[in-house]
């Protein structure tokens, strides 16, 4: 799936899918991929933008403003990314996550979106949602294309949001009602 380097002929295809806006950290991850202009990589940002001027302030080459997509064409979009981001600043419960598990993808995310990614096993967890976090997560992918094999297989086998592991959970609760 990821190979042995990452060229900018075979770069990290780094997918933002959902809504474009400040408190998802598409300003954030604009300046991130701004500092990583030399580094081989592309941004997939996919969703309606919900920001002014967002698409001409992150007008780089290696940014592909996709637009929105429904729900037939997503999956396209997960199958063809090597990581997921998500660098949201405030969310509940992203459910794109599950989607980029389902789809066997490593996440990037921020502390701010659920708990579906565990730091270095099933994804890279953000210490903050900063550029420069977000840049040296993104580094640290295009340096170690065999992590991402590894972290990739963890999402595949490690989902605990599967209807039979919520099946268990529930059967838990209610043995102590």
């Amino acid at each position: 799936m990821y190979p042995d380097r990452f060229t900018n002929e075979r770069p990290l295809r780094v997918l933002f899918l959902g809504q474009v806006n400040l408190r998802k950290g598409i300003a954030r991850l604009l300046d991130a991929a701004r500092i990583l202009r030399d580094e081989p990589v592309e941004f997939w940002i996919v969703g309606s933008v919900r920001v002014t001027n967002a698409t001409t302030t992150g007008r780089d080459a290696r940014v592909k403003w996709c637009g929105p997509v429904t729900g037939s064409q997503a999956p396209e979009k997960f199958r063809t990314a090597d990581v997921f981001i998500l660098p949201t600043l405030s969310d509940g419960f992203a459910i794109t996550q599950l989607e980029a598990q389902a789809h066997v993808l490593p996440i990037i995310a921020s502390r701010s979106c659920g708990k579906v990614v565990e730091s270095g096993r099933n994804g890279i967890i953000l210490e903050e949602p900063s550029a420069a976090c977000i840049a040296a997560a993104i580094r640290d992918c295009i340096a170690n294309p065999s992590q991402l094999q590894n972290l990739a297989a963890a999402s595949r086998v490690g989902n605990e949001f599967t209807i039979d592991a919520l099946a268990q959970r529930l059967q838990e609760l209610g043995a102590t009602l």
